[in-house]
């Protein structure tokens, strides 16, 4: 169980650098983690007239690979099925939207670099 905690604050931590980052660029954060039945998106913003739906990878080594790599065809799917969830349910399925991913590496305690890839998926579900 400790583990499972110690995960969930790791991931918290880096939903929370993500959208500070986000709103330092303007964006509006109008969602964490939003559930579904078919998956969480971590974070969804406003850039412009634009719903972002963002999924946020931190890692602090490559040990286990890219965090980008953890993003897969799979993941992208349930994501995709939340978004539309989340824009249908609040009459936005007629406006734009994107999908963006955010990594965080570590580089030393303390230190992280954010990469934010706009557009990540948008075109491969």
């Amino acid at each position: 169980m400790l583990m499972v905690v110690n995960l969930r604050q790791k991931g918290n931590f880096y939903e929370e650098m993500a959208a500070n980052y986000l709103i330092e660029q303007g964006y509006e954060i109008l969602a964490r983690q939003y559930r579904t039945r078919s998956g969480e998106i971590d974070l969804v913003a406003r850039d412009g007239s634009t719903i972002v739906f963002i999924e946020v990878k931190g890692r602090q080594s490559t040990r286990f690979g890219l965090p980008q790599e953890a993003v897969d065809r799979r993941k992208q799917r349930r994501i995709w099925r939340s978004a539309q969830h989340y824009l249908w349910s609040r009459g936005l399925s007629d406006g734009l939207c994107r999908f963006d991913v955010i990594i965080i590496q570590s580089i030393s305690p303390g230190q992280h670099q954010i990469e934010h890839i706009i557009g990540a998926f948008d075109g491969w579900i």
